[in-house]
């Protein structure tokens, strides 16, 4: 009863890094499990965060010093109803670093001094999210700025009129990206932060289509699938993704490429799609019509 009032009165249980999220140990998780595992293994993993902080026994998951803990108390613990789900999550946050059986069949948080709540720290609360430093206390600020509808600082330098332009510009990569991934992403200050950046990099918006078109090629049907997201192309390694890529499809002045052989070929890219066609030919400079595509498309045997 008396853990029960503690907890009540939000004593805290663990400290999370502001960042946690990009924990090698998680980073591995998403790697290794499918979508279900890997959400799975976050939910059991967290909520033996709160048994071992209520616990205060350094990380250690028991009942009994003497006792081994069953995998049934611990799907018990965890509230997850069937227990036979419980042993290949526990294995895989094994295999992460998670958490992993110790001494006398009990169970360990992994690196439990990373998530041990401070002696005598100024807060209160269940959780705490540590700022390590400037550079997570930014993300932060940037965050919840982001929920209240203040201005993120990484985007304070431009202009009102700058920012209309980058929301509507980013708004466009992103439907372009739903268009070609079947995937739904939000046009958050995140995102348009990450574009800002290759803006001022002179990257041009032909140039990330031509990225988001590779990525989906090359990922489709793979593990990487799953990251196929604006904070993956978007980020650090674009431009090995933008050197990986083959070249787009251009009108060449010089060569002997008729309209209609290029849009052809074009139409043969784009596996038909008459609206996509349109599109990318227009940022190509040449003008055309969807009848005309759907007349090409014809006489190739579409």
């Amino acid at each position: 009863m008396k853990k029960q009032k503690e907890v009540l009165g939000l004593r805290t249980l663990f400290r999370l890094p502001d960042d946690f999220l990009h924990l090698p140990e998680l980073t591995k998780l998403e790697k290794l499990a499918n979508r279900s595992q890997c959400h799975t293994g976050y939910m059991l993993w967290i909520k033996a965060l709160f048994v071992a902080g209520a616990l205060r026994q350094n990380g250690l998951l028991y009942t009994d010093p003497d006792k081994p803990l069953t995998l049934t108390e611990l799907a018990r613990w965890v509230k997850i109803e069937r227990g036979s789900y419980v042993a290949p999550v526990v294995a895989l946050l094994a295999q992460c670093d998670l958490m992993r059986p110790a001494s006398n069949g009990h169970y360990q948080i992994c690196h439990w001094e990373r998530y041990a709540p401070d002696a005598g720290a100024n807060y209160t609360g269940l959780i705490k999210f540590d700022l390590p430093d400037q550079k997570s206390q930014a993300r932060s600020i940037n965050q919840q700025a982001a929920l209240t509808g203040v201005t993120p600082l990484t985007l304070q330098k431009y202009t009102p009129e700058q920012r209309t332009k980058l929301a509507a510009s980013s708004g466009k990569i992103l439907a372009y990206l739903r268009q070609q991934s079947g995937k739904q992403f939000s046009n958050d200050s995140a995102t348009q932060i990450l574009l800002a950046q290759l803006f001022e990099q002179q990257v041009t918006i032909k140039q990330i289509k031509q990225v988001i078109d590779w990525k989906c090629k090359d990922w489709y049907g793979t593990d990487y699938w799953k990251f196929l997201r604006p904070q993956t192309l978007f980020g650090p390694k674009f431009n090995q993704y933008l050197l990986e890529a083959p070249p787009a499809p251009h009108v060449q002045s010089a060569a002997p490429l008729t309209k209609q052989r290029y849009l052809a070929n074009l139409f043969n890219l784009c596996c038909g799609d008459v609206t996509q066609v349109v599109a990318r030919a227009a940022e190509e400079s040449v003008s055309t019509t969807i009848a005309e595509v759907e007349e090409i498309g014809h006489a190739i045997g579409h």
